[in-house]
């Protein structure tokens, strides 16, 4: 695994403890004093574990996802609706019952907003309500857009429902259009792609619809009032009216993030990484506002996010033992902690839900092909015998649940849990803040002396070197 930096802290024991090995000689240690003479101390500090972070979701991943500056939204068919804050590193689960035909996601503020075939509805999490406001008669939604406190719906004909102050108001252009999408806000203009290229501009002060000629693109995207296009790994830029010129090297994602071979970056700074480029190459890309972390990659395989270890909640409410359950409409709003009786179970969170991994797939052999069954080199941890993993690091975490990061023979990195199964009859039994303790229970066969069979208990340990390394 990569690790641009350590950190990890010893704190009071209602606190979570971050705890490392490797750090070697660039452990600084200090002890602070207490209002007790008799108790001290002492924190230990180098550099925080970045890296990829895979989630392990119950169901297919998100078909709609966006973040704010504190939360982020990812929508999952069936209606589920999971919030991770910011503030904690937690995950809250809703359920938005007897909403269906969801087109697009957008966030008002930290608010998320939808746009169904006949409705605008924006979810107050507060409450656990949904507020709804029907669209115009006729009209077809094809794109949400929010910009500050304007909103706007992109119909499948070109036609644009802009909101105000008596309801939603539509807007149509003299010629047929055919819209890709892409809906962005540029100054008093809406514009959106077009089928056959060019873009579509509205400013609805002055009810005024302009055209114009543009690269061609696989995505539009704006950012700081600027208009950039992406198409095969080049970004060009809207310089005036009609004119683009050449910006950079990379995939442009809607948000303005921008993926290279060095790593992610955004559109308005190519070049400065905010994140390591992930394994694979993400259908959707994108960070908290102002592009803080986490960042957040989708796939059809599933979905990962770049940040610290530990600052993400690394279980789903509460791991293995507990569901993340609906909080919706008169049902009990305590979802991560509702019992089977007074809410409807709609996730179970699995064992062995993270691990990290690098920004490149491994490649032990260059003789031997990869799999075509996942997108790296990583293994099922069931297959994995606890004799080929080295410890990298330990965090206790009373809440989330305590975890281990480690390594297999070709450095590929895992995080384990108490109760992760692995192979030959083994399970994580304990997770201490140095040491990792498995047992692996040996069946054994006495029927040729007589007697039967019986199962004997064999722990093995894993523990952090107190100078760094193994």
């Amino acid at each position: 695994m990569r690790i641009s930096r350590f950190t990890y802290t010893a704190l009071l024991a209602a606190a979570a403890v971050f705890l490392v090995i490797g750090c070697g000689n660039n452990t600084d240690e200090a002890t602070a004093t207490v209002d007790d003479p008799e108790v001290s101390i002492t924190v230990v500090s180098s550099s925080e574990v970045y890296g990829w972070i895979e989630m392990t979701l119950a169901q297919a991943p998100p078909t709609m996802a966006d973040a704010g500056e504190e939360n982020a939204w990812l929508l999952f068919e069936g209606g589920t609706l999971l919030r991770f804050s910011r503030i904690d590193g937690k995950w809250k689960a809703y359920c938005l019952e007897g909403v269906s035909n969801i087109l697009d996601l957008d966030l008002k503020g930290e608010t998320p907003a939808f746009v169904t075939d006949s409705e605008y509805i924006v979810f107050n999490d507060n409450n656990s309500e949904a507020i709804t406001e029907s669209l115009p008669d006729g009209f077809s939604p094809l794109e949400l857009e929010i910009r500050n406190d304007d909103i706007a719906v992109l119909g499948t004909d070109g036609d644009l429902a802009i909101r105000e102050e008596d309801g939603f108001t539509v807007y149509s252009a003299s010629e047929e259009l055919n819209p890709i999408g892409d809906l962005q806000r540029i100054g008093p203009d809406w514009i959106f792609r077009l089928e056959g290229g060019g873009l579509a501009l509205f400013d609805p002060s002055v009810a005024l619809w302009q055209f114009e000629d543009s690269p061609d693109g696989e995505i539009l995207a704006s950012s700081e009032n600027i208009l950039f296009i992406g198409f095969n790994d080049t970004i060009y830029v809207r310089t005036s009216h009609d004119e683009w010129n050449y910006h950079s090297d990379g995939r442009l994602y809607d948000g303005g993030l921008v993926l290279a071979e060095n790593g992610i970056s955004t559109v308005m700074s190519p070049g400065e990484i905010i994140a390591e480029a992930p394994s694979f190459e993400p259908t959707r890309l994108f960070a908290m506002e102002s592009f803080r972390e986490p960042v957040w990659a989708i796939d059809d395989l599933g979905m990962t996010v770049y940040s610290g270890l530990g600052s993400v909640e690394t279980s789903l409410p509460y791991y293995d033992t507990q569901r993340v359950s609906c909080s919706m409409a008169g049902q009990n709003p305590g979802g991560m902690q509702g019992s089977a009786e007074s809410v409807d179970d709609i996730i179970q969170a699995g064992s062995g839900t993270f691990r990290i991994y690098e920004s490149v797939s491994i490649r032990p052999d260059p003789f031997t092909e990869f799999s075509t069954e996942g997108r790296d080199a990583r293994r099922a941890l069931e297959e994995i015998s606890v004799e080929e993993f080295r410890l990298v690091g330990i965090t206790l975490d009373p809440v989330g649940g305590d975890q281990a990061m480690v390594e297999d023979g070709i450095n590929v990195s895992y995080v384990l849990y108490e109760g992760t199964i692995l192979a030959n009859n083994s399970h994580v039994a304990e997770i201490t803040s140095n040491e990792v303790i498995v047992i692996q229970d040996v069946i054994v066969d006495y029927s040729a002396r007589g007697g039967g069979e019986t199962t004997i208990p064999t722990i093995y340990s894993l523990r952090l070197h107190e100078e760094g390394g193994l």
